[in-house]
């Protein structure tokens, strides 16, 4: 009795803490169009667990996370991203990174409603994503 208790009790928690989105645009988009076509397409990624997208005066920036065993990869995921979105943006400044600082900090940029503050922020992640080791 206690183990099939304890058994449904991980099992609501793991259902209740399953509702998070995959991919989570910047709210503020020139092109909607665009923004569904790369959600669309890392959504189907299977190797991607999160991403955020932030597009903006036709630069796009993608921070992504991917899943545990795919991380030993992430320089060849982020090369075969970023390759695949220029080709299919190719009038658009593309960044793709998979550094967990870089993901964090574009998490905490979704909120911000100010456009200056919001490409500050992205210049500075841009001088992130060249300090990385």
């Amino acid at each position: 009795m206690k183990k099939s208790i304890w058994l449904l009790g991980v099992v609501l928690l793991l259902v209740g803490c399953n509702d998070q989105e995959k991919v989570v645009m910047y709210p503020e988009t020139n092109d909607e169009q665009m923004s569904k076509e790369i959600q669309k397409l890392l959504e189907e990624a299977k190797e991607i667990e999160e991403a955020n997208v932030v597009f903006m005066q036709n630069e796009l920036f993608v921070a992504m996370q991917l899943k545990p065993f795919d991380k030993w990869k992430k320089q060849k995921y982020e090369k075969d991203w970023k390759k695949k979105l220029e080709k299919k943006f190719p009038d658009e400044t593309v960044h793709v990174s998979t550094d967990f600082k870089l993901f964090w900090e574009s998490t905490k940029l979704m909120d911000e409603k100010n456009h200056e503050k919001v490409l500050e922020k992205i210049q500075k992640l841009k001088k992130l994503a060249k300090e990385e080791t």
